[in-house]
């Protein structure tokens, strides 16, 4: 996708004024921040084949639990602890409930959406939860070099993911796992931990887009992150990592997050109105798709040959 998003880049600085303006681009970082951290727990569980649907919903409880404290003992240290804890408790709910029933990760993680956003909504009184301290909200604005302080969180958060990936061993339990789940128990690895493992990190890269959502937003409400859901499996198939496992890394899906940002960001300068970019955005991640499928059907006939 790298070449595509410099097509991509070009051709907007073309069409359109002012994409290419430090300020701009600035604004399109910060504005993929929250889609970006959760992208990361969401690349680990599609690398082992699976699906996170609860992403949304996990994001608007994590950040209605975190803001919900901080307003009551007025300590944000606390509010981000406890949004951490909270969606890295539900993502090894979840983890559990796939490892253990004999359903599809899709099914559990559907369910998982519903109950959780219904008992935030319910939690919250379905109001949002505010205000929240300056200092916390600027966190998503200020920051060193004028570029907020989250969007350097997140470039640091991508380095580490990575090398969890590749360096560690849980990191190659991860990609054998989805390679080959038979191979995987063959050498050994123990499948249930490592796919509640993955929806453990899931949940936590989810909770803290929580805290970064609430922060750009002063506030936080359960259907916050539901919008969400879409942008942040979007870039990781845009990415290039594939939806059957195995093959995938993080920088493949900084690079799909980054298209999806421009992307939004250009349209909008066209003029182009939120339904026609959801129906464009959405037709590019069923591309994206269809060619994963398409090279999973040529090779093992072109290594046959």
């Amino acid at each position: 996708m790298l070449p595509a998003l410099v097509v991509l880049i070009v051709v907007l600085s073309v069409t359109t004024d002012g994409l290419l303006t430090s300020s701009n681009i600035v604004n399109v970082l910060s504005q993929s921040t929250v889609v970006a951290i959760a992208a990361i727990g969401a690349t680990f569980v599609i690398l082992t084949g699976g699906i996170d649907l609860s992403i949304g919903s996990v994001i608007g409880a994590s950040g209605v639990a975190g803001a919900w404290l901080i307003t009551s003992v007025h300590s944000v240290a606390a509010g981000i602890v406890f949004a951490l804890l909270v969606g890295a408790g539900i993502g090894v709910a979840v983890g559990l409930l796939v490892a253990k029933l004999p359903v599809v990760p899709f099914a559990v993680t559907l369910a998982g959406l519903y109950v959780v956003s219904g008992g935030s909504t319910l939690l919250s009184h379905g109001r949002t939860i505010a205000p929240v301290p300056a200092g916390f909200i600027n966190f998503s604005i200020d920051g060193p070099g004028g570029v907020p302080y989250a969007v350097w969180m997140t470039l640091g958060l991508y380095v580490i993911a990575q090398i969890a990936l590749t360096r560690t061993a849980w990191g190659r339990r991860v990609l054998l796992l989805g390679a080959k789940e038979e191979v995987a128990r063959i050498n050994g690895v123990s499948i249930g931990r490592v796919k509640t493992s993955v929806y453990a990190v899931a949940g936590l890269f989810s909770g803290l887009a929580g805290v970064v959502l609430t922060s750009e937003l002063a506030g936080a409400g359960a259907s916050m992150g539901s919008p969400l859901l879409l942008n942040v499996v979007g870039g990781v198939v845009l990415g290039g990592t594939s939806l059957f496992g195995g093959r995938g890394s993080l920088l493949r899906t900084a690079i799909g997050v980054l298209f999806l940002g421009f992307l939004s960001n250009g349209m909008s300068l066209l003029g182009l109105a939120s339904y026609d970019q959801q129906m464009v955005t959405g037709a590019l991640i069923l591309l994206a798709a269809s060619a994963d499928g398409l090279v999973r059907w040529v090779r093992p006939r072109t290594a046959t040959a």
